[in-house]
């Protein structure tokens, strides 16, 4: 048997039990078993035999393009999505640890859930009837970010005729037209990079407009700026809070253009949500979400840099649609669908959990 015919055989095996224990990640790297995580927890996949690092090799070589090859030279670290035989997709995050790499995996549904399924809450998939403005999603890595904002361009595409682009590294779920028509631009294959494909857009007739990632150097700028021009953009941010997102974003901008920014999003932002994939009581993951609104008191404090208020505007404007994660998780704690322990765990302050 050839090493490549036995590598498959070995991938096949490990994708097959992942499928049929319903794993949400599958982690390989040499020296070690195949890991799955399941119901929040890892597993190690005995079944199949300890990898190698010319087993890792092998597989980087055979899913990788060659410019992301390079980039995983460079950068030590690249994200690109995986079909396998067909009967999965996956995002694959492929990295070094002392010294030889490593690729974590995070299986993509094979169908989108709606955004009922997904519980996201109704103000927000509300905000997206908006012909212009700002819709950010936040939250850690693999809190869910990616599939919020799909589920929320597929019901744009099936409730009303828009132009939509997303622009994505990688691209994760595949949207076919529906009302709407959809193009997904994949970064470094499709546009060479986040601002090129904002700039290809900006003058282009399109109404709406998704972000996967706010981390190339100006990207916030130019988001504002397609905006102003009149399009509604979704954009992703890396951050654990509303407020920690805000405070980076605008500090991220150029000092003299910072009084811009803060007017455009005063005028221009509806909605800011932070969001936690929970571990449920029973299994399976809920969604809680922290909710920051457009206000006349939320523009007064992103105005005077007193963002350390924003805490209190949570707490007291429930009526308005506004929530604090803490208060969230507490909620769903309450509600039997969350242990206090585990929210504790997702809680900005576990102090503030409340049964």
């Amino acid at each position: 048997m050839t090493s490549g015919t036995a590598d498959t055989l070995l991938l096949n095996s490990i994708f097959s039990a992942a499928l049929e224990r319903k794993a949400t990640d599958v982690h390989l790297m040499a020296g070690n078993y195949p890991v799955f995580r399941l119901n929040d927890k890892l597993y190690a996949f005995t079944d199949a035999k300890i990898l190698t690092v010319d087993t890792i090799n092998t597989l980087v070589e055979g899913w990788l393009t060659e410019a992301e090859r390079a980039r995983l030279v460079s950068d030590k670290e690249v994200r690109a999505a995986y079909v396998w035989a067909n009967r999965a997709r996956f995002r694959a995050t492929i990295f070094y640890q002392q010294g030889y790499p490593a690729i974590s995996l995070r299986m993509i549904p094979a169908e989108l859930p709606t955004a009922k399924e997904l519980q996201i809450p109704d103000i927000l998939v509300s905000a997206t009837a908006h012909r212009q403005g700002l819709i950010f999603i936040c939250g850690p890595f693999n809190s869910g970010r990616t599939t919020t904002v799909a589920s929320l361009l597929q019901h744009i595409n099936t409730n009303r005729s828009k132009r939509i682009i997303s622009l994505e590294r990688p691209i994760e779920y595949i949207l076919v037209n529906s009302a709407s028509m959809i193009n997904q631009r994949e970064i470094g294959k499709d546009t060479p990079s986040f601002i090129q494909g904002l700039r290809d857009i900006i003058d282009d007739d399109v109404d709406v407009v998704a972000i996967s990632e706010l981390q190339e150097e100006g990207i916030q700028e130019a988001v504002l700026e397609l905006a102003e021009s009149g399009k509604l953009v979704i954009a992703v941010l890396n951050a654990t809070s509303t407020i920690s997102a805000l405070e980076s974003f605008l500090a991220s901008i150029a000092k003299e253009r910072r009084p811009w920014a803060k007017d455009v999003i005063g005028e221009l932002m509806h909605i800011m949500v932070a969001q936690r994939l929970v571990p449920a009581v029973g299994g399976g993951r809920v969604l809680a979400c922290e909710i920051l609104l457009r206000s006349a008191a939320v523009t007064s404090i992103i105005q005077e840099d007193k963002f350390g208020q924003l805490h209190s505007v949570l707490q007291t404007s429930r009526e308005e649609g506004m929530i604090g994660l803490d208060y969230r998780l507490s909620e769903l704690v309450r509600a039997g669908k969350v242990s206090g322990e585990v929210a504790k765990k997702f809680a900005l302050d576990p102090t503030n959990i409340r049964g």
